[in-house]
């Protein structure tokens, strides 16, 4: 029996398509699933924001020359008060100065820029005991250097070993003076601590910024009445920190809880003013 050609051409015309068609949809599949886990698409765009990032991350820095005399710092590993005050000023260009016997913070905002990659260098620190200048520049970031589009507000923190409070003074290279503000933490009782019960006689330790080192510590009970008060002396007047470390014996308290602060009293008035207090409880009543 004969098979016609056209015939046979005519039954294998459905087949061929259908081979077609499964091999679109094998191929198709196989796109959709896209690249396997190591090749992710993701994967080479996360790298690339990375670097990126790192790009936009204008590091700010000091002068070889004055390193010895200060630091930058970041604000999670400031004073809780210094940090709260500093964010007053957020935004705000402007010099702060935080002054606390464990050291002195400044803080420098800069003036807003219209892109990212904006740093802070520090280039002199100078000046007498007392008065101080510190000088800084901003660096523009280079041409061609990959920056984030926003608007930025430069900045940087410093902290200054100090053993006595000072005047600063924040300029720029071309002797602008920024506007500043400054608080002053003129004592701090390291001992007691807050909260803690104390014996009788007690440690009285800490430092502060007085006329002549002359303060006084006195010890309040939970109305905010004076059971005892005494004169001291620290070893330095201020403008230095002066440190004290002794003990005082005190009247026996009827109440459970009660406060120790030190502090002055004025020349002019003659008003006790507070430079620090922390709160006690009796072990002795």
């Amino acid at each position: 029996m004969k098979v016609s050609k056209i015939g046979i051409f005519k039954n294998r015309v459905p087949l061929l398509l259908m081979s077609m068609l499964l091999a679109i949809t094998i191929t198709g599949c196989n796109i959709s699933r896209g690249p396997t886990p190591s090749e992710k698409p993701e994967d080479k765009i996360d790298n690339n924001i990375d670097k990126d990032k790192e790009a936009m991350e204008a590091r700010n820095t000091i002068d070889e020359n004055i390193k010895d005399k200060m630091k930058i710092v970041e604000e999670v590993s400031i004073l809780e008060a210094a940090k709260e005050w500093f964010h007053e000023f957020d935004k705000i260009e402007g010099a702060y100065v935080f002054q606390h016997p464990d050291a002195t913070y400044i803080k420098i905002n800069s003036k807003e820029r219209p892109t990212g990659g904006y740093s802070i260098n520090i280039a002199d620190y100078s000046g007498e005991e007392y008065h101080r200048v510190i000088k800084f520049e901003i660096v523009e970031p280079k041409e061609g250097a990959i920056v984030s589009q926003a608007i930025t507000y430069p900045s940087v923190i410093l902290e200054i070993p100090s053993d006595a409070v000072g005047q600063y003074e924040i300029r720029t290279e071309d002797g602008e003076v920024l506007k500043s503000k400054q608080k002053l933490i003129l004592a701090k009782l390291e001992l007691p601590k807050e909260n803690e019960s104390i014996s009788n006689p007690v440690r009285i330790k800490g430092k502060i910024v007085a006329f002549e080192g002359a303060f006084s510590v006195r010890v309040l009970d939970d109305n905010d009445k004076v059971i005892y008060e005494e004169h001291l002396q620290a070893d330095a007047g201020g403008p230095n920190w002066g440190n004290f470390d002794t003990e005082i014996a005190y009247p026996k308290s009827n109440s459970e809880s009660g406060s120790i602060e030190i502090g002055e009293y004025t020349a002019k008035e003659g008003e006790y003013v507070a430079r620090d207090r922390v709160s006690i409880k009796f072990s002795d009543k």
